[in-house]
C-alpha cells in the first residue's frame, strides 16, 4: 500500500487525483485536466459516473475534456433509473476498456453508495489495479467519495463510509474558508488517526503507483491532522 506521512491509498499502476472541483465551463478545471491528459492513455476512453444531474452534463463534461485533446465516452447518472446500469455488461466492457474513470457530482454518498459491492466497483478496482493504469479521478463530491469516511455538510459532523481508496483521509473539496478547516477538525474528532484534505476549486491532489503526492492547478491543498494544520 503507497504511503507517505499519513496519507495510505490503495495500491495499483494507475492514479487517484483528487479534485477540489470547479466551472470547467469557465476553464477552472482546465490546469487540472491538463495534468490528468499528460498522464492518461489516450487510445482508452473515457468514463463519467455521476451522483446526481442529466447526463447531458455529463456529456459537457466529457466534451471539456475533448477540448484539451481527450478521448469521448460513456456517462452514467447514479441517482434515479440509471443506477440499474452499474450490473450492465456494456458498462462493464466501457470500464474495462477505460483509461480515465471520472467520480463527480455534489453528493458523495451517492457514489459511495450505489458503487459499493457493485460488479462496477469490482471492475474499476481491476483496471486501476492492473497495467491498465486506469486513472480515477474524484472531482468535488467524487473526492469526497474516493476517502475513507465521508464528512456532513456544514457544521454537522455526522460522517458516513467512504470507498476508501485512501485509506487513511477525509477529503474536503471546495475547500476555502477557516470555518471549513474548524469543521473537518470536528470529523477527525470522531475518527482518530485520520488526516483531513482540504482541496479548493481548481486544485488537485494526485497520488501515484509509485507513491507521488503531487499538487496540481494553482493552489495548496490543506492537511489537518488532528488539531494542527499544515499547507503542502
Amino acid at each position: 500500500m503507497p504511503q507517505r506521512g499519513p496519507l495510505q491509498w490503495v495500491d495499483g499502476e494507475g492514479w487517484l487525483i483528487l479534485s477540489g472541483g470547479g466551472d470547467w465551463q469557465r476553464g477552472e478545471t482546465d490546469a487540472v485536466t491538463a495534468h490528468i491528459l499528460s498522464i492518461a492513455n489516450l487510445d482508452r476512453p473515457m468514463v463519467v459516473l455521476l451522483s446526481e444531474g442529466e447526463r447531458e452534463r455529463g456529456y459537457e463534461l466529457l466534451e471539456s475534456y475533448t477540448r484539451l485533446g481527450g478521448p469521448g465516452g460513456e456517462v452514467v447518472i447514479l441517482e434515479g433509473a440509471q443506477r440499474q446500469r452499474l450490473n450492465e455488461p456494456r458498462l462493464l466492457t466501457a470500464i474495462a476498456e477505460a483509461g480515465i474513470l471520472h467520480l463527480g457530482g455534489v453528493r458523495p454518498w451517492i457514489l459511495a453508495r450505489g458503487l459499493r459491492h457493485t460488479p462496477a466497483l469490482a471492475q474499476i478496482l481491476k483496471g486501476y489495479g492492473t497495467l491498465q493504469g486506469l486513472l480515477i479521478v474524484g472531482a468535488e463530491g467524487g473526492a469526497a467519495a474516493l476517502g475513507a469516511w465521508i464528512a456532513g455538510s456544514g457544521q454537522e459532523t455526522t460522517t458516513a463510509p467512504g470507498l476508501g481508496l485512501v485509506r487513511s483521509a477525509i477529503i474536503a473539496p471546495q475547500f476555502t474558508t477557516t470555518e471549513e478547516a474548524a469543521a473537518l477538525r470536528a470529523q477527525l474528532r470522531l475518527h482518530p488517526g485520520f488526516v483531513g484534505l482540504g482541496i479548493p476549486r481548481g486544485v488537485a491532489l494526485a497520488l501515484g503507483p509509485q507513491g507521488q503526492v503531487e499538487t496540481w492547478g494553482e493552489g495548496a491543498v490543506t492537511a489537518v491532522v488532528h488539531e494542527e494544520a499544515a499547507e503542502s
